[in-house]
């Protein structure tokens, strides 16, 4: 039985080509666990869709997406319904807003996968077809959206989970890896929180494990760990930095993370320098004091963001920081405490964002109780990445669209001044322009392959 996972990503946004979708990935390996290693062949895209199902003649069809990219999915969904092959739809999107689901998928997958994919393809090859009664699913009925279970219990320890299928995957010299699913920390503007429910770590043992294959099958050099905080274990990293440099074939891989400025002191710093990471990416969000309580919770404070590039630059790290703009009672004056911030903070990349509110949070809630997003809404127009949109869902009570146009360029400027002026000086921005290089050859690729979906 041949089964085509689609992982439905915006053409046209180069950010999302750089890494493999593990998620696809870990869902294939559980079933090829469970079912055996020939019960099924897989094929894993995101782009060239209609080409793919006309080829490859899946008999099922299983697509994931975050909420910007929900238009494409729904594109993707409508294409196999028209092929008359049945559609599993999953991912953070729909897990939040499960009524969003169209006459086109059959049966949505809401929170973790692995256990939940296994019951659904079990029924298919007993049944013929998707058990309705499947733990963890919702589908609609006469219209009407059904939910059968909300969220089936997680995975406990997540070791038993395979490695993901990365065969199935376009895997080069620099890739991705998870160690750990969740957050322990509340940021008004994520939703991992809620999709995951709690923080839980793969050992060290298994992520230095999965380090070996990447490094030994595939030829990988340089790995991104794409947690939302792998270093919140003291005990595991320490354990994990050890078995690493107890390893002389891992010597040369070098790792970027992604870390909270009030977690990195000089002594997080000389663990992660000595376990060969060479980039730390710092969600910073504000130079304001209020405003980042707003969007952290108080649980960071400028002076750390600070800190957190002082002690990076000491060992030798480059640290690239993100920020967020336009929150809701964000004044234009505190929107430039950060563009000073910026300036002054030394660092070696920085990101700017509008404040978009993505389903599954805090933000989206309160602009959902204020109008400003629905369950029928044009989803692109939630692109984070850019103001392109022709009407863009903007939170912000005190900074209308123009305005915050001209300032969201205005920090872009910024941002390209700061990648020419850390040419020079960066010990490690030559890590930086391969990874830019990965993603334009990515996007080169893909730009013939732009969906409707109108």
């Amino acid at each position: 039985m041949r089964i085509l996972f689609i992982n439905a990503i915006n053409p046209l946004s180069e950010v999302q080509y750089r890494w493999p979708n593990l998620g696809l990935g870990y869902l294939a390996s559980a079933l090829r666990e469970h079912f055996g290693p020939k019960e099924f062949e897989f094929k894993i895209v995101d782009s060239d869709v209609e080409r793919e199902l006309d080829a490859f003649k899946p008999h099922v069809v299983g697509i994931t997406s975050v909420s910007q990219n929900y238009n494409y999915a729904k594109a993707y969904a409508r294409a196999a319904k028209k092929r008359a092959i049945p559609v599993i739809i999953g991912g953070v999107h729909i897990s939040a807003l499960p009524e969003t689901m169209t006459e086109d998928m059959d049966v949505a997958v809401l929170g973790e996968g692995e256990k939940t994919v296994v019951d659904l393809m079990a029924g298919v090859l007993e049944y013929g077809r998707f058990r309705p009664d499947t733990v963890g699913t919702a589908r609609r009925l006469n219209g009407e959206l059904v939910i059968t279970v909300t969220q089936r219990s997680l995975i406990q320890p997540l070791d038993n989970i395979p490695f993901p299928a990365r065969d199935l995957l376009s895997i080069r010299k620099q890739s991705n890896i998870f160690s750990s699913r969740g957050c322990p920390y509340r940021c008004v503007f994520c939703s991992s929180s809620r999709y995951w429910q709690k923080v839980r770590f793969f050992s060290a043992e298994y992520v230095v494990e999965e380090i070996k294959e990447m490094a030994g099958k595939y030829g990988v050099k340089r790995i991104n760990f794409y947690d939302d905080l792998m270093i919140a274990d003291g005990d595991r990293l320490h354990k994990m930095v050890s078995l690493i440099r107890g390893d002389r074939r891992l010597s040369g891989i070098k790792f970027w993370i992604n870390a909270r400025a009030n977690l990195i002191n000089e002594e997080m710093a000389r663990l992660l320098k000595e376990m060969g990471v060479v980039s730390v990416g710092l969600g910073l969000e504000s130079g304001n004091a209020r405003t980042l309580r707003y969007l952290k919770g108080g649980s960071v404070a400028v002076a750390d963001n600070y800190n957190a590039v002082k002690n990076l630059h000491k060992h030798g790290i480059a640290a690239n920081g993100s920020f967020i703009i336009g929150s809701p009672d964000e004044t234009k004056e505190e929107i430039m405490d950060t563009y000073r911030f910026i300036q002054k903070s030394d660092l070696d990349f920085a990101d700017t964002f509008v404040l978009f509110p993505l389903p599954g949070t805090p933000v989206w809630d309160d602009a959902l109780k204020r109008g400003l997003v629905g369950m029928e809404m044009d989803w692109n127009r939630l692109n984070v990445y850019h103001l392109k949109s022709e009407n863009p869902v903007l939170v912000s009570h005190r900074v209308g669209k123009e305005e915050m146009a001209r300032l969201y360029k205005k920090f872009k400027r910024q941002r390209l001044w700061i990648a020419a002026r850390r040419a020079w000086f960066s010990p490690y921005f030559g890590e930086m322009v391969r990874a830019g290089l990965v993603t334009v050859k990515n996007g080169f690729k893909r730009l013939s392959c732009v969906p409707q979906y109108q």
